[in-house]
């Protein structure tokens, strides 16, 4: 488990993740900073929530060994009930997080907003399916994504029957297709198919195509972000370990001199 870790308003805050999403995690960090200095809020208890992005994080109060207090930022639990369930691993909070992000910047449109409670209309069949298309149109129901998960080329679409279907919550892509995690702030209009876990299309409202990664450029680019991180932790523990010789070098010329 990766730790990062800042300093807001001289409290120790610090995040745990499995992998090095160095841009997610100060992004994080950043905003809790602007809250600390617009607002003046308290930010450090037990009942503070933030809705960033799709997801909700939370602060927690811990001491260490020695009896210091710090603040650990935790996230939803994903991997049990994230409407009532917390976690210190924020891992799929931050990849939810990039995945979002790179696929509304790489298609060059505006996000619209939605979070992991807002549901989703599904096609039963559709679950297990390897050819599958999810749209997004307009609701004005609270709660809804507007987000419809169905089978590409379906021969029955016009003809399936209220049972057919099953509203859920968002989140709930991470158990039977978490690619499709990375749409869900796309604009109404967007049409994003998908074989298997992997995208294969992406459109806008009047069928024009949109530019998205593919995995291998996504696997060279975390690649490129974890050389870069592991650059820079080698480097902080050079520098850490120079001066903690300078340091015993000084004491030792100083026990000499006495």
């Amino acid at each position: 488990m990766i730790t990062f870790e800042a300093k807001i308003k001289d409290n120790t805050v610090r995040m745990y993740a499995g992998y090095p999403m160095k841009n997610a995690a100060g992004a994080i960090f950043k905003t809790l900073t602007q809250i600390c200095r617009e607002t003046n809020a308290d930010i450090f208890n037990d009942k503070f929530v933030m809705n960033f992005g799709w997801s909700f994080f939370f602060m927690s109060e811990r001491k260490d060994d020695k009896g210091n207090v710090f603040y650990v930022v935790q996230s939803s639990d994903y991997k049990k009930n994230p409407l009532t369930d917390k976690t210190d691993d924020v891992t799929l909070s931050l990849l939810a997080q990039n995945m979002q992000v790179e696929t509304v910047r790489v298609a060059n449109v505006q996000p619209e907003a939605t979070t992991f409670k807002d549901t989703i209309l599904v096609l039963k069949e559709a679950m297990n399916a390897s050819d599958v298309y999810m749209n997004r149109t307009e609701t004005a129901k609270a709660g809804d994504s507007g987000w419809y998960f169905g089978l590409l080329d379906d021969p029955n679409e016009e003809n399936h029957k209220s049972d057919d279907y099953i509203r859920i919550p968002s989140y709930e892509l991470f158990k039977f297709r978490s690619e499709a995690i990375r749409v869900l702030e796309m604009p109404v209009g967007t049409v994003a198919v998908f074989h298997d876990n992997a995208m294969t299309a992406l459109v806008d409202g009047e069928d024009k195509p949109l530019k998205f990664t593919n995995e291998e450029e996504r696997k060279a680019a975390a690649e490129k972000q974890r050389a870069e991180f592991e650059a820079e932790v080698a480097q902080a523990k050079a520098r850490a370990e120079a001066e903690a010789a300078a340091a015993r070098a000084k004491a030792e010329l100083a026990d000499e001199a006495e």
